[in-house]
């Protein structure tokens, strides 16, 4: 197991980036890429980070930067990206017994419709297949019955769309799913890699000392790709309603997707305008006390 301590560094703030905590991983396909990491695991890099460094809040995190102040004993802080219930269900309880502090970055319509994101709905609708094949561009992608073609199908798959302006997620997922013959409904989901959190449980989220509530958009969209309409109503409409569930401002926030092409200084200034004050990236690295709060760089734990 990679031990996440090795990036703590002296008057540094190492951010660590997770999406979801699982009791088990008795998956093929689905979590191959170890998004929702195994419950044992996530113990195990909270307990080597706690016992070679020192955990500090996303607020802590803000206020040195803002005050150009060193940060102390190699200094961590805990994320989580996008909203799924087993952050709740499972993580809560661990960060709450090591005390550990941790932002959500949470996407609204996926906490109002429970929903499945795009890349999910492909994946579960390949996962149900023995084969398939479908066209993007001109560019034919295709699978058979091993896990290995699927997983390379899925790969190809997110690197086409993740790194093209001119598709629209999921648009192009619904015409996937149509290629692959997949009919059931899977805009939302119940399953463990997929359900999502609720407000009531946002908002006793939310309470607790250790704990702080943020934006990460309304659809999970790349920002950098949608028009400023498109990016103002992602925005402006996520911090809106949790703002109103919160009943308070928010002022923290992280992009989708985070790699430097998927954020600009047009997303920077309409966060800044709405009252954002702190917004990670999704760029590996360590930050300091000059670091660009809208340019903070996390490491991906799987």
């Amino acid at each position: 197991m990679i031990k996440y301590s090795k990036y703590l560094k002296k008057k540094s703030c190492s951010i660590f980036l997770f999406h979801g905590v699982i009791k088990k991983n008795n998956y093929n396909l689905r979590n191959y890429n170890n998004k929702h990491i195994v419950q044992k695991k996530f113990e195990q890099i909270l307990k080597d980070l706690k016992k070679n460094g020192k955990p500090i809040s996303m607020d802590t995190v803000k206020n040195n930067i803002i005050n150009k102040q060193d940060f102390d004993n190699k200094s961590f802080a805990v994320t989580f990206d996008d909203g799924f219930y087993n952050n709740y269900s499972i993580a809560i309880p661990i960060l709450k017994k090591m005390k550990i502090p941790a932002t959500f970055y949470i996407t609204t319509d996926f906490i109002e419709k429970n929903m499945t994101s795009w890349i999910d709905r492909i994946e579960i609708a390949v996962n149900s297949k023995n084969f398939g094949c479908t066209k993007i561009l001109n560019r034919e992608f295709s699978f058979n019955d091993s896990v290995k073609s699927k997983i390379k199908f899925m790969d190809n798959l997110r690197k086409k769309i993740k790194n093209n302006k001119k598709i629209d997620p999921y648009k192009i997922t619904s015409h996937i799913l149509n290629d692959l013959e997949y009919k059931k409904k899977i805009s939302s989901s119940n399953d463990i890699l997929d359900k999502k959190m609720n407000w009531p449980q946002i908002q006793k989220i939310d309470k607790q000392k250790l704990f702080t509530v943020g934006g990460h958009t309304k659809t999970h969209r790349i920002l950098s790709f949608l028009s400023d309409n498109e990016t103002k109503k992602e925005i402006k409409e996520s911090i809106k309603i949790i703002e109103k569930k919160l009943n308070k401002k928010i002022i923290h926030y992280s992009y989708p997707e985070g790699l430097s092409h998927t954020f600009s200084n047009r997303e920077i200034l309409l966060l800044k305008q709405k009252g954002i004050e702190c917004c990670p990236s999704a760029e590996n690295g360590v930050n300091n006390k000059n670091s660009d709060l809208f340019k903070l760089k996390r490491i991906f734990c799987v």
